[in-house]
């Protein structure tokens, strides 16, 4: 069974179970949080990851890591995870568990990209915008690529609208060579 497939699996089965057990919020606060923790801890994910530590010992000492600092259904699902050697997984079941949150909250990831910093009230236009358009609550993330020169490009989900400088100025580039030939 390939990968995805796996964390699907997992990421599905959590997210049904929160849902039924009315922690789907907290479940989802813990997984952010435990998502930074394996990429900022190399400790933590050196034990997860460790071959040379026995999953009975790795199941004690997540559960007493995490006992008393996330809900009890992220706990038994931790050390699910590791019974089952399945803890190599878990960067992927996070972030599938994600989607899934997101997908049922009626959210939508937009990114953009722009030369410059923009003003806040322009970002907060633009969020209401596409939230009016879509329907969707929109979960907005801002970066700087001076590489753009000037204006910015939109990723909404799948979707890309490119209003940069560069990409005029490589379509112009584009449009003189067709002319050429």
């Amino acid at each position: 069974m390939n990968t995805s497939r796996i964390a699907s699996r997992y990421a599905r089965a959590l997210f049904a179970l929160a849902r039924d057990k009315g922690s789907l919020e907290p479940v989802r606060t813990d997984l952010a949080r435990l998502a930074r923790l394996l990429d900022e801890s190399e400790e933590f994910a050196s034990l997860l990851e460790s071959p040379v530590i026995k999953d009975s010992e790795k199941a004690r000492l997540v559960g007493r890591l995490l006992t008393g600092r996330v809900e009890p259904v992220t706990l038994d699902f931790m050390k699910m995870l590791v019974d089952h050697k399945r803890e190599t997984y878990l960067a992927s079941i996070f972030r599938m568990f994600m989607e899934l949150y997101k997908a049922e909250q009626g959210f939508m990831e937009a990114h953009v990209e722009s030369a410059v910093p923009l003003e806040a009230s322009l970002l907060e236009d633009l969020k209401s915008r596409l939230e009016k358009s879509s329907g969707c609550r929109i979960d907005f993330m801002m970066s700087v690529d001076p590489g753009l020169i000037g204006g910015f490009r939109l990723t909404l989900e799948d979707q890309q609208m490119d209003a940069s400088v560069a990409a005029q100025l490589k379509r112009i580039k584009q449009e003189l060579r067709e002319s050429k030939t």
